[in-house]
């Protein structure tokens, strides 16, 4: 499922594919990605507008446009921008296809799941409203660990609830808050509120090492999946039950927070831990 680093890979393309240029043609399918828009309504958004400029904030994207209003989009489960030669027949899964003014390619959205959503807002105060529903980007906040201790270290959920409340942090999904935790050593099920700030500091470079790691690793114009056949799982522990952490072999085992996937070393990750409670969810 895209996370804060895989929007951010789809914002650096989106700024060298689309910034600048005019949207001569749209075609769209009706129904999601485009939900609550009609493929006419998109269309009449982006014919003849020019892009200025792209931003993103936790798992959103926003693309301003020439004429004030903005094109936001959320990349669902597999959601993805797509180049292709005008003359090439756009892919399964397609569902928005550009033609674009001086560039040699078309630019599609291509979501097979129909998990995403594309909408557009009239200006950029109701795109900032949208933004301002949600917390402080990931990727910023973590870049100021103490910043960072400050604002999870007074919510009283669970701290892999906590760092994956939208509203409280906006971009960490169930991949990095594993990997994060599990860089510091921190148990997925500790209180946020009775973890130290130095806990809540590691946790916060934890995050942002992991995904830089992961827009490291991203060298291509497509984004990899790690649900897509034959995907290698990069990870240290997430989707890696019953194998070794890649760091230091801790077995990794797997509980369930909120309906979500926890992966987690029970060896590694003692801090915070309650006393009494099982070492194992």
């Amino acid at each position: 499922m895209p996370e804060l680093p895989e929007v951010e890979f789809a914002a650096r393309h989106l700024r060298r594919w689309l910034v600048g240029r005019r949207v001569l043609g749209v075609v769209a399918q009706a129904g999601t990605p485009l939900r609550d828009l009609t493929p006419q309504a998109l269309a009449d958004g982006l014919r003849g507008r020019v892009a200025t400029g792209v931003r993103r904030h936790g798992k959103q994207l926003f693309v301003d446009l020439d004429d004030g209003a903005v094109w936001a989009a959320h990349l669902g489960m597999t959601g993805k921008f797509v180049r292709r030669a005008p003359d090439e027949e756009p892919r399964a899964g397609s569902r928005v296809q550009l033609r674009l003014a001086d560039a040699d390619y078309a630019l599609d959205f291509v979501d097979p799941r129909r998990f995403g959503r594309l909408r557009l807002f009239a200006s950029g105060a109701e795109a900032a409203a949208e933004i301002a529903r949600l917390g402080p980007d990931a990727l910023e906040l973590c870049a100021d660990p103490s910043a960072f201790a400050a604002r999870l270290g007074a919510a009283k959920p669970a701290i892999k609830v906590a760092l994956m409340d939208q509203a409280r942090l906006a971009g960490v999904g169930n991949i990095y808050a594993c990997e994060g935790l599990h860089d510091a050593g921190v148990d997925p099920w500790a209180r946020a509120c009775d973890l130290p700030p130095a806990a809540l500091e590691a946790l916060a470079v934890g995050v942002r090492e992991a995904m830089l790691q992961s827009l490291a690793r991203e060298t291509d114009d497509e984004i990899i999946y790690l649900q897509a056949a034959k995907a290698a799982n990069p990870f240290r522990v997430y989707g890696r039950l019953g194998l070794g952490c890649t760091c230091c072999g801790s077995p990794v085992e797997r509980g369930v927070q909120q309906g979500r996937a926890t992966f987690w070393t029970p060896e590694r990750q003692t801090v915070g831990r309650p006393k009494g409670r099982r070492r194992s969810r």
